[in-house]
């Protein structure tokens, strides 16, 4: 790439390279000379390929198309997740529904896209001039027009934008001498070809240890809603025979997924009555509607009464939803999908939890949890990866386990949506069929969630499946042959919040309802969205306003609507670092009689010990600093580290130049961790924050 820009330009300060999978910056000094290359993680984000997928959920023919769309746009553009291909799908529903353009969408898509870029390399800080733009990004204009506006400097895009292929021929132009060129004739001279042997690394993924149960009920119908404009059915399953001219009294339990919405209602004895699944599609409120018109529907077909004594929320939209339709009791999903899976069995220990946009991992002791996470920021290994690898090779979902069942399959990639499916192609041109590469996709999910979610470890011996992808009797084999161990799945795997949630207000007790009843369908909720701006985060709030009373939704702190101001989410009011201070007062200043100042970073393990490095150097009569007010050091420090290290560690970057220019010397001591005793023993450091001193010395900050 160098080499064919020195080729086409006289002066380069920088080189910035947009491709289909990377992207990186390769920086120059003031004469030219080659300094340093920044280049994106194992994340597509950013890439070429994460354009070409929004294209596709946007049904342009290409990202040509959409870089065309979004350069046209005069307004304003909606804020669109960029970090992952997954994510940006809800807000593209988001956007949609607000009435912005296409136009101001695909134009959101490239600020996105253009924002991850200049942060991930630090592009707003100093460049030299001129700055080249290669790559398949460079030809979208909307996308250099972002960038330069960000960082405010010009950009110049080179039409010759195959640099590489160019840099190469050159490179090769320079080195052979003519008579070493072999006088190829046509193309099948240069190429050779040769046939590919299939090389499987999975087994066929079949159930052996586990008992896969009939995921319905005895009766299965879709409903669609024929007075309002939405085209979402409701997936109906009656699981008990309902004699009509009969008064059922039921709980009724919901849970509002970001993806799908479900809904159970309960007998007073504790049988599951009927359940209710639908897409969320980004409105929660018409969601909720939508299952309650179902309701109704059952309702009127068996000739029924129903008596609803109360009503309980789970999921994301838990809090919103359930003051909209006046919840009795609203309670986390982990909460939920555990009293549900203790309820099926009370020996569970272990809850794999897969839903459309998240991914949990629960263990339990003796009916009560024990630990929970959940995955962050990547969507690889949910649902909804599941789904867009389907979709791209044509498969329908509700096909994808009998296609993938008794297959063996190559390895993909777990890493990514856009990763795999480079993956994928690879295989397909070697001659691999599409259900092997379907099945090798489940792989990738069941590797994504037990290295990023699990603790795989704490894995036990009684373990439950729970969420929507359950229904996957392929995806839930692939888990069984990973683990050799028996893999529970209940038929109401894909209802277990919602039943959950109505379970747990069943033990708490019944009074008086605030339901407002099902008849809530007929209403119209009027629905707004605003930007709430009380902090960073700037989260994307819906407003529904039912009956003159407002509720919203899309909080990440959790506060209410009516209060108008950010709420620290530490409810025990106990704050460890205040408590540290008030323990190690600085008292009296002493009187320093060495005529020098040592700086201490407030970083890595240095952090913890400050009061005893202070109180030390206080004893020699030593000054010191320290950077404990600096707010700017993970961002300096990305910039100056010349590498990619995690957070803490370029942090401490940071933290040391801050302190270099403000101090004598910097005191950045090695923490080595004494070897362990005994084979399995937990390692408690990391060897970057080990040797830290040494990368310090080797970015040229230390003193």
């Amino acid at each position: 790439v160098m080499e064919a820009a020195r080729h086409f330009h006289k002066n380069i300060g920088a080189i910035l390279i947009v491709g289909g999978e990377a992207f990186g910056l390769i920086g120059f000094d003031e004469k030219g000379r080659y300094r340093s290359y920044k280049t994106n993680t194992s994340c597509a984000a950013g890439t070429g390929s994460f354009l070409d997928q929004q294209a596709r959920r946007l049904n342009l023919q290409s990202a040509e198309v959409l870089s065309k769309k979004a350069f046209s746009n005069q307004g304003s553009v909606p804020k669109i997740a960029s970090r992952c291909a997954v994510f940006a799908k809800t807000d593209l529903v988001h956007a949609q529904q607000e009435g912005y353009t296409l136009e101001q969408i695909c134009d959101g898509l490239c600020y996105g896209l253009a924002k991850n870029i200049v942060d991930t390399l630090s592009m707003d800080r100093d460049l030299n001039s001129p700055i080249i733009f290669t790559g398949g990004v460079s030809n979208n204009r909307a996308v250099v027009r972002h960038i330069q506006s960000i960082i405010g400097k010009e950009i110049i895009v080179d039409e010759t934008g195959v640099y590489g292929a160019i840099g190469a021929a050159l490179l090769m132009a320079g080195e052979q001498r003519t008579e070493d060129i072999l006088p190829f004739r046509s193309v099948d001279d240069i190429l050779r070809r040769h046939m590919v042997q299939k090389k499987y690394f999975h087994d066929p993924l079949n159930l052996t240890l586990s008992h896969y149960p009939e995921i319905h009920g005895i009766e299965q119908y879709e409903y669609v809603v024929r007075d309002i404009d939405i085209s979402y059915p409701v997936e109906v399953d009656i699981y008990e025979t309902l004699t009509s001219v009969t008064e059922y009294e039921v709980i009724l339990g919901v849970d509002i997924g970001s993806t799908s919405t479900k809904a159970v209602l309960l007998n007073t004895d504790g049988r599951v009555l009927a359940g209710f699944y639908t897409s969320t599609a980004g409105r929660p409120v018409a969601a909720v509607q939508r299952v309650f018109s179902s309701i109704d529907d059952m309702i009127e077909k068996k000739k029924i009464a129903l008596r609803i004594k109360g009503a309980a929320t789970t999921g994301a939209g838990r809090k919103f939803a359930g003051k909209v339709m006046g919840a009795d009791i609203i309670i986390d999903e982990i909460t939920a999908h555990a009293r549900a899976a203790c309820e099926i069995d009370p020996d569970v220990d272990t809850i794999i939890e897969i839903g459309g946009q998240d991914s949990k991992f629960t263990t339990l002791k003796n009916g009560r949890v024990t630990f929970s996470i959940m995955n962050n920021v990547c969507a690889a290994g949910t649902g909804s990866f599941i789904e867009e690898q389907a979709r791209k090779l044509g498969c329908p979902l509700k096909d994808y386990s009998s296609r993938t069942e008794g297959r063996r399959s190559p390895i993909v990639s777990d890493r990514c949506t856009v990763f795999m499916e480079r993956d994928m192609n690879h295989y397909l041109s070697e001659g691999y069929t599409v259900d092997e590469v379907l099945a090798s996709v489940l792989h990738a999910v069941r590797e994504n969630y037990l290295t990023k979610v699990a603790v795989e470890g704490s894995i036990g011996n009684t373990i439950f499946f729970q969420g929507a992808t359950a229904k996957n009797r392929a995806l839930v084999a692939a888990f069984e042959q990973r683990l050799q161990k028996p893999i529970y799945v209940s038929k109401y795997c894909h209802l277990t919040g919602a039943l959950g949630a109505a379970l747990t207000l069943s033990d708490q007790g019944i009074g008086e309802t605030g339901f407002r009843g099902i008849a809530l369908h007929k209403k119209t909720i009027h629905v707004t969205s605003e930007i709430c701006e009380l902090c960073t985060n700037h989260c994307k709030i819906t407003v529904a306003d039912v009956e003159g009373e407002k509720a919203a939704y899309g909080f990440l702190c959790g506060r209410e609507y009516d209060t108008k101001q950010y709420i620290n989410k530490n409810l025990s009011g106990f704050d460890l670092l205040k408590e540290r201070k008030k323990a190690f007062p600085s008292g009296t200043v002493p009187k320093y009689i060495k005529e020098i100042t040592i700086g201490i970073p407030a970083a890595l393990h240095l952090y913890e010990d400050l009061p005893f490095w202070k109180i030390f150097f206080d004893a020699l009569s030593i000054k010191t600093i320290t950077s404990e007010t600096y707010g700017e050091a993970l961002k300096e420090g990305k910039h100056i580290a010349d590498a990619e290290f995690c957070s803490p560690v370029a942090a401490l970057h940071g933290h040391v130049r801050y302190l270099a220019d403000r101090s004598d010397y910097v005191f950045v001591p090695f923490y080595l961790e004494k070897k362990a005793e005994g084979k399995g023993a937990r390692r408690q450091y990391s060897y970057y924050t080990q040797f830290s001193p040494s990368l310090i010395s080797l970015s040229g900050d230390g003193k």
